[in-house]
């Protein structure tokens, strides 16, 4: 069978080669006459016209609503190194414009009592994992020492109030007790605070929690008495489960039955849950492999593996919601950590999950923390050799001692679109060429660029966001309800000629200690637009 889109790409090169040939060649009478049979329609078009040129088809008539909680960020406050309402964080944080946070991360979230607003120290080594217990130790110091040990709940709140955010918060199965977190729903309902979703944990599926939860049915009943007590104060809540990320990672999935087994207990009893959480991170961090190979495979992951799991949880769970409540790279010591891949990564996914209608609210992990890797935005920290952290001191940059790392134009990008909308819009693109997957997937093709259109219900405002996951630029056509767009548009993107440029340096890549990733604009006509190599960006359009 014959590739359309690989056919078109061959017409149109074998038609500018014509065109070459017709300008400069004066005697090859017999070869034009045989170019002119093969090619009667093509001929010598401008470039922009040809079939084989890029098209962006969006329909406002057949408009969804957008699920603005898909843009979110797991907090993570243990370590001390920021507050909610520090100055800093706050116009850092109003700047992305997120829609959700999560309360209080993720691990720290199964120590975290709401009422102390900390931890107990004789809680922090109680798993079985002595890595995690000397982290939650030294993290325990920390805030001892920066913040007093608190992270106050209503701080988080005040912080939501503010901005405008949804919160999600994470109550304790480890440590706490039904009680507690029924108190916390109490609190909350006759405090005002306008809470509904609430997960039962953080990742129980792990050996480091084994003494407790050996298996699925250990850890259901446990979350059955904690949803009963947390619904017999607020009926109206939404309660989530811990379900393993395995389908995301075919590699361990005849290793890790254990996880397979854990899901399936969850299967089987569903009668006390309205969502199951996925935290989804592409795992693969190889260390030597090139950074063009490491786009091969993220973007290979991202295009093959996620909807073939999505397939794995709707099997398992049909009538429930799913959140993802922590997503990003794998290992804050990964190579892609901080890069302008690691930006357009995350560009990409997010435009994934909005062509997934099943997934309804998403953190990505994490909004703030120390280091180079996972955070978007972090404190400064100097060239120290004896540390994986080891190249390029971060540059002066705004807001005191805090840096805005490779990812975070790309969320700002996102939260001044979603900003501005109500409703996603049907988009198809037409004739794009491939990217070629790598490692994994390597030889498999897909499509280079992604893109989805949002915008008002009235259709008078759009914006479509659009990843180009190839190092080529793109000269698009846009259409809107089949009628060619000619008119204006402001482009905002983050570009960069090098995968591996970074913001302040990288884990282990040598980097300069510069700002190398930011958002560049361009405004003018649709016709002469250019979508950038190598970029995540928007087009917003006032029609």
């Amino acid at each position: 069978m014959v590739n359309k889109d690989s056919f078109l790409s061959t017409h149109f090169q074998f038609a500018n080669m014509y065109c070459l040939f017709k300008k400069f060649c004066r005697t090859g009478c017999i070869a034009l006459i045989a170019l002119t049979t093969l090619f009667p329609i093509i001929g010598c078009q401008d470039p922009k016209n040809l079939p084989g040129t890029v098209r962006l088809e969006i329909y406002t008539r057949n408009a969804q609503p957008l699920r603005q909680l898909l843009y979110g960020f797991n907090t993570n406050m243990m370590s001390g190194d920021y507050g909610y309402l520090d100055a800093d964080f706050v116009e850092l944080t109003k700047a992305l414009a997120p829609k959700t946070l999560r309360f209080p991360g993720g691990t720290v979230g199964n120590f975290y009592h709401w009422q102390l607003g900390g931890f107990s120290e004789n809680e922090m080594a109680s798993t079985l994992t002595p890595k995690l217990n000397q982290r939650n130790r030294g993290n325990y110091v920390k805030l001892q020492r920066r913040r007093d040990g608190k992270i106050l709940f209503d701080d988080f709140m005040q912080l939501c109030s503010a901005l405008n955010i949804t919160p999600i918060v994470v109550v304790n199965l480890w440590t706490g007790s039904p009680e507690e977190s029924a108190a916390w729903v109490r609190y909350a309902k006759d405090n005002g605070y306008d809470i509904e979703h609430w997960e039962l944990g953080n990742e129980y599926y792990l050996p480091h929690y084994l003494n407790k939860y050996p298996t699925a049915a250990a850890y259901i009943k446990e979350a059955k008495k904690h949803a009963a007590a947390m619904k017999a104060v607020n009926r109206d809540i939404k309660l989530s489960v811990c379900a393993t990320p395995i389908a995301f990672h075919k590699g361990g999935w005849l290793v890790k039955t254990q996880q397979r087994k854990w899901d399936e207990g969850l299967a089987a009893d569903t009668s006390f849950f309205d969502a199951y959480t996925v935290h989804v991170y592409a795992y693969k961090a190889v260390r030597k492999k090139e950074i063009e190979e490491m786009r091969g495979y993220l973007m290979g992951w991202i295009h093959f593996a996620v909807p073939d799991a999505l397939e794995y949880y709707q099997e398992l769970f049909p009538d429930k919601e799913m959140w993802i409540t922590e997503w990003n790279i794998a290992n804050p010591a990964n190579r892609v950590a901080n890069t302008q891949l690691h930006a357009l990564y995350a560009g990409d996914f997010f435009l994934k999950m909005l062509a997934l209608p099943n997934i309804t609210q998403a953190n990505f992990h994490v909004i703030a923390g120390v280091g180079k890797g996972f955070p978007v935005f972090s404190p400064m920290t100097p060239a120290n050799p004896k540390t994986f952290w080891k190249y390029g001191g971060d540059p002066k940059v705004d807001f005191g001692n805090t840096i805005r790392r490779a990812v975070y134009p790309v969320f700002q990008l996102i939260g001044e679109a979603f900003a501005q909308a109500d409703v996603q819009f049907t988009l198809s693109i037409q004739n794009q060429p491939f990217l070629l997957g790598a490692i994994e997937y390597a030889g498999k093709e897909m499509a280079s660029l992604q893109a989805q259109a949002i915008g008002q219900k009235d259709a008078k405002d759009l914006v479509i966001l659009v990843s180009n996951r190839i190092g080529e630029q793109h000269t698009p056509q846009l259409f809107i309800d089949g009628k060619r767009y000619k008119g204006d548009l402001t482009y905002r993107y983050v570009a960069n000629e090098r995968l591996n440029a970074t913001n302040g340096g990288n884990a282990e890549m040598e980097g300069t200690g510069e700002i190398e990733v930011h958002i560049q604009e361009w405004t003018g006509k649709a016709a002469e637009l250019v979508i950038a190599k190598n970029s995540f960006g928007t087009l917003k359009i006032k029609r």
